[in-house]
């Protein structure tokens, strides 16, 4: 790579979660990739230290953050961090970019909209308040 040459990379040939449809009815349920695909979205939030990560740059003024900066929040080793910021951005749910010896981290929007979705009363994986008062039925 040149110098000042910016290089990006962008879910490292992971199926993108922001093409995933999404369902418009609980009868419109998640399959095979989908819900494989949903369940990585899943996986890569569940560690404080990720969650922390998202949050950090979700914060950030200018919509990015530097590793450099994000380091220093840290009590961990930088091998660490980057292997967390790594599950991240293979899952799609930032982006990096490299702008010299540094990595820039920004969020992908669409898999947290998607995650909102799932998640949302009526969506596929919740209910509305109030339905299926009764526990005793089996549909």
């Amino acid at each position: 790579m040149a110098v000042g040459e910016v290089r990006t990379e962008h879910r490292n040939g992971v199926v993108p979660l922001a093409g995933l449809p999404l369902p418009s009815s609980k009868a419109q349920s998640f399959r095979g990739d989908d819900a494989a695909a949903a369940a990585a979205l899943f996986k890569a939030l569940g560690d404080p230290v990720r969650v922390q990560l998202l949050s950090l740059v979700r914060q950030a003024p200018t919509g990015e953050a530097c590793f450099c900066d994000l380091a220093d929040e840290f009590d961990m080793p930088q091998s660490s961090l980057s292997h967390h910021l790594k599950i991240l951005v293979k899952a799609g749910i930032l982006s990096r970019e490299r702008r010299g010896t540094w990595s820039w981290y920004r969020i992908v929007h669409e898999p947290l909209e998607l995650m909102d979705h799932l998640l949302r009363p009526g969506g596929p994986l919740r209910d509305e308040p109030g339905e299926d008062d009764d526990p005793t039925r089996c549909d």
